[in-house]
């Protein structure tokens, strides 16, 4: 009987890997975009809920594959999570931009990591000032 509870906890200890989130947080005190190369919405795990129903109403544009998303100052926008650490290895989109006034930032697999700041939790985030 001990022999299958310590299987049973040691197969809990393995499948509950844990993640992170990242968040693209706009700091300063105008709106900006957020455009991906495909839909927030798609890189969910769960389509459900307030999180999923958050950015689908800051949607304002799409064209092919790319999707246009606003942040209003102040306000957070999940961008993906996944297992583990962060890291260049998984990144879910081509690249996404950052739009805020006449100035682009771009954020890809190669420059992800320097610029997220971790947050309480496993939250990570691009912020924007």
């Amino acid at each position: 009987m001990k022999n299958i509870i310590m299987i049973l906890f040691l197969g809990l200890l393995v499948s509950c890997d844990p993640g992170y989130t990242i968040y693209i947080r706009n700091k300063s005190q105008n709106n900006l975009y957020v455009e991906t190369d495909r839909a927030i919405e798609n890189r969910l795990v769960s389509k459900r809920g307030p999180i999923c129903d958050s950015i689908i109403s800051k949607k304002v544009g799409s064209s092919n594959l790319k999707e246009l998303y606003k942040v209003n100052k102040n306000q957070n926008i999940l961008l993906f999570s996944y297992l583990g650490a962060p890291n260049s290895d998984y990144f879910p989109y081509k690249s996404v931009k950052i739009i805020k006034n006449s100035d682009t930032i771009k954020i890809d697999k190669n420059n992800l990591i320097q610029k997220i700041t971790k947050g309480k939790n496993s939250n990570y985030y691009i912020n924007i000032d």
